[in-house]
């Protein structure tokens, strides 16, 4: 797939380049982000170099499409989400985390929704998915005013820091997509 931009008016998203590296790995160091996805904990020095070039071979397969969030209104580097595609069933999964400084910005729902836009539109999904940790509500909100609903809690499902913890699951449909954005 080509790399390719989505904007809105606060943010920017972009394939990731390699001089998003220092970002990733200044932002990402965090143990607050570690708590909440599966970026490893302490972050190892080489780990956002391996993630770039990893998100790139994504885009060249057509596995996925990794972004870049980018504040437009400060032109700088707030965090990922991907979009992770299961073309078998014509649906996606969305995967994401921001930085601290971020937090609580809109920069996250604004990007989702740019995602979601992207996975309806420009690739033709039936479903887009996304799940979060019971400690990340946040998360969840975000999900929330994307539109997607909650589809119920997966207990046990995830591994995250050796201990099983449930997952809050999140969805919308392209059905929904059109009603809502119609």
């Amino acid at each position: 797939m080509k790399p390719i931009e989505l904007v809105n008016s606060l943010v920017m998203t972009r394939p990731l380049a390699l001089a998003d590296i220092p970002h990733i790995r200044r932002l990402a160091a965090a143990e607050e982000i570690a708590n909440n996805t599966y970026v490893p904990h302490p972050y190892p020095p080489e780990a956002a170099d391996e993630f770039v070039q990893k998100t790139r071979d994504q885009w060249r397969n057509d596995e996925a499409c990794v972004f870049a969030i980018v504040e437009r209104a400060s032109d700088q580097f707030a965090g990922c989400m991907g979009i992770h595609f299961q073309p078998a069933h014509n649906r996606a999964e969305v995967g994401y985390w921001i930085g601290l400084p971020y937090w609580g910005s809109g920069l996250a729902t604004a990007a989702l929704r740019l995602i979601i836009q992207f996975g309806f539109e420009e690739l033709g999904l039936n479903r887009i998915a996304a799940g979060h940790l019971p400690g990340n509500l946040a998360s969840g909100r975000v999900m929330q005013k994307a539109n997607m609903r909650y589809e119920g809690t997966l207990r046990g499902a995830l591994l995250h820091r050796g201990e099983y913890k449930d997952e809050l699951r999140y969805a919308i449909l392209r059905s929904d997509y059109d009603v809502v954005c119609i």
